[in-house]
């Protein structure tokens, strides 16, 4: 088991110096800060449990890391909070805007500046991000299925293709789709639902394009749609907030919806039901809980239950 005295010898730095780091109590300098943290990470040096308890325990504190901000980044932040603040967290807002900012954030898990982190948005793998968990839990919303990292992940393909059968029952036999960037694992869920809709609908006219990020997405695609000659009666798209801004360019050219276009969101936020559109609520509000949840559980050695997770279709408001 690595010691302080391995790490001293290593980086050729004073004992009391790391211990600083370790405890987070203390001046020491950015440059011999980044050696002992990057010691720490290559020898797999954790604090023991004594050290722990001598300098005040726990920090109560996550943190929540995304690298953009998006729309519903918010609405993600204030469920979170929420919920942590019920059982005495902090939680620190990083936005990490590339993956050497990112690292630098996990290092804080092992400083012990952080007792755990969750990642909205990630840059790094996630083999190199699971390298931190020794120091501390780590959880995400983003589909990933690795053993030291808690992931509540939404099946997107279920309730996609529940949603295009409905539609085709409701004579909808022209339908378009606004998904993102198709790296996206989400998005190959929906592609899959598609793809095999089609299969079994050969009639079906499935159409749909790909856009990174949602500033003006919604505003593109709908002048596209106005341009078609024989547009989709239908729309399903990726976030409210897109369908939002197609709804809106859509009524500024007089085009009544959903008279003539029928739109369909996803996230069920508030903007959807602010504007009254039917959408997809795919239970982020239930991902934050649980994901809090999961680190609770993994500090303080509980089994606090886990709220259900199952995405439906919402009409109306």
């Amino acid at each position: 088991m690595t010691t302080i005295y391995d790490l001293a010898k290593k980086t050729g730095i004073s004992k009391s110096t790391i211990s600083r780091v370790v405890s987070g109590n203390g001046y020491v300098s950015e440059e011999k800060r980044k050696i002992i943290l990057d010691a720490m990470h290559e020898m797999n040096y954790i604090p023991n449990q004594v050290a722990k308890n001598l300098r005040s325990k726990r920090t109560n504190t996550i943190g929540f890391l995304i690298n953009d901000y998006m729309p519903l980044v918010g609405e993600l932040i204030n469920s979170f909070t929420q919920i942590a603040s019920k059982y005495g967290y902090s939680v620190n807002l990083y936005f990490t805007k590339n993956s050497k900012k990112e690292l630098h954030t996990l290092d804080l898990l092992t400083s012990k500046r952080l007792d755990a982190v969750f990642i909205a948005l990630r840059l790094n793998s996630w083999d190199t991000i699971s390298s931190y968990a020794k120091f501390g839990p780590i959880a995400t919303w983003q589909r990933v299925e690795h053993p030291h990292i808690y992931s509540n992940y939404i099946d997107h393909y279920p309730i996609y293709y529940k949603i295009l059968e409905r539609l085709n029952n409701e004579g909808y036999d022209h339908v378009g789709h606004i998904l993102s960037p198709i790296r996206n694992g989400n998005t190959q869920a929906r592609i899959k639902a598609i793809e095999d809709f089609s299969q079994k609908y050969p009639d079906s006219i499935q159409t749909f394009d790909f856009y990174d990020g949602q500033n003006g997405v919604g505003h593109d695609a709908a002048e596209k749609w106005l341009k078609n000659s024989n547009p989709p009666k239908a729309m399903l798209i990726f976030t409210d907030y897109v369908a939002a801004d197609f709804i809106a360019t859509l009524r500024r050219h007089h085009v009544r919806v959903p008279e003539d276009c029928l739109v369909i969101g996803s996230d069920n936020s508030e903007i959807a039901s602010l504007m009254n559109f039917p959408t997809i609520d795919l239970c982020f509000r239930n991902q934050m809980h649980n994901g809090f949840i999961y680190l609770y559980n993994q500090l303080n050695d509980t089994h606090l239950p886990y709220e259900h997770e199952e995405p439906h279709f919402i009409e109306s408001y």
